[in-house]
């Protein structure tokens, strides 16, 4: 066998490999898609109970947004004596605690430069919550907004018995760039055609960071025990492995203020993309083979979103993958391969395109697609340092704040 053929026999099992792994991905992303369109909604229901939530906001150096959200927090359409703001100051060198004092919330003062991190923080303050005075915890970050029924939403899926929900998680700065309005776009896609679809379908969502609800009864019984830097992501697989479905609550809205440029969101990504594939590599086949053995559909699918790519870096490698196919010698092979690598990139677009649609304002948006080949490197290098541990960042570094202009 000479070496142009011994070269041209793996770059054909390489393509081979990556074809039937995007194809899977795309796949299910475009069947929950489909399923989002077709499936009926669920009914809703109003709760037979006013349920008494523990509204929890870990607060590091939050004093530009902190009022914002107390203040927030304050006008919700709920009754006032069933829920109580607790927010937890950690660490915090600024004055955030100051601000939080004018307001009707409980702060707790938390110092330990030993264990520091969202999921400590987390952790610690649900040991000092009054949880037997509460229904369900409800925990969002210090830069979120959320509107005014979210209580309501959540209340009618604990009255359903759900244990565990995620929050629709939106974007209060859309139209602050064209990075917000991308990132619009992506959420939208996420929020819709990914956890709600899966909802529609009786799946479990992953648990995203902030907007996260969960029963009195299930903190109670395992409390918070995920302490690395893609805590959401860990929380999630341990719920799985629980046999704790998370419920996906599509008019709780929680929306915060996104990174609006590359520069400020690089340290941010680099810490949700190095916890992704933290938790992906730990925990992604165990999940996907007890998922198998157990004909568990519930825990196999939960186990897809730490296998599969995110939207960006399933973007990159179909590229990728054609640009392999390029460089294929004429053949049987060669044209089967290319009419696949752009079919795939076919379906994609219109998954985006899709969520282009249901976020609505097409003629910012389109414009910030001219934007779409720099994302998409960027996002490249951020995926290409963690996935290659060049980045191994291990702690939980707030992302720089800035002040709404009003």
């Amino acid at each position: 066998m000479s070496l142009q053929s011994f070269t041209s026999g793996g770059l054909q099992l390489l393509i081979a490999a990556l074809a039937a792994y995007i194809t899977a991905s795309t796949g299910y992303l475009l069947a929950l898609a489909l399923a989002y369109r077709v499936v009926q909604e669920p009914e809703k229901l109003i709760a037979r109970k006013t349920y008494k939530f523990a509204v929890l906001v870990p607060a590091h150096d939050e004093e530009l947004l902190i009022s914002g959200l107390c203040e927030n927090l304050r006008a919700l359409d709920y009754p006032q004596d069933h829920y109580r703001v607790f927010v937890v100051a950690d660490n915090c060198t600024d004055s955030t605690a100051e601000r939080c004092r004018v307001y009707p919330v409980n702060l707790l003062i938390r110092r330990d430069l030993s264990r520091t991190g969202k999921g400590h923080a987390v952790a610690w303050a649900l040991q000092r919550i009054p949880l037997d005075g509460f229904d369900a915890v409800f925990l969002i970050d210090a830069d979120t907004l959320v509107n005014k029924h979210v209580l309501t939403e959540l209340g009618m899926l604990l009255d359903r018995g759900e244990q565990a929900i995620q929050c629709c998680n939106s974007i209060g700065n859309r139209d602050e760039s064209w990075f917000t309005r991308m990132l619009f776009v992506s959420r939208t896609i996420n929020n819709l055609l990914y956890h709600h679809a899966k909802y529609k379908l009786g799946l479990s969502s992953h648990l995203m960071g902030t907007g996260m609800c969960f029963t009195a009864a299930l903190i109670k019984k395992k409390g918070w025990t995920a302490f690395t830097i893609g805590e959401d992501w860990e929380y999630s697989t341990q719920l799985a492995e629980d046999g704790v479905r998370i419920a996906f609550a599509k008019d709780a809205v929680v929306r915060h203020q996104e990174s609006r440029s590359l520069h400020q969101a690089t340290s941010q990504r680099l810490r949700w993309s190095r916890g992704r594939f933290y938790v992906s590599a730990k925990f992604g086949t165990r999940l996907f083979w007890r998922g198998l053995s157990r004909r568990d559909p519930i825990l196999f699918d939960a186990s897809l979103p730490l296998i599969f790519p995110n939207y960006s870096l399933l973007a990159n490698l179909t590229c990728l993958t054609l640009m392999l196919c390029l460089l294929l010698p004429p053949g049987a092979f060669k044209l089967p391969a290319l009419v696949l690598a752009l079919g795939l990139i076919a379906g994609q677009a219109i998954l985006f395109i899709a969520g282009v649609y249901l976020a609505g304002s097409w003629a910012t948006t389109c414009k910030a697609l001219l934007y779409v080949p720099l994302f998409l490197s960027w996002k490249f290098l951020i995926d290409f340092l963690s996935i290659t541990g060049l980045y191994n960042g291990k702690k939980w570094v707030r992302t720089k704040r800035y002040a709404v202009k009003e």
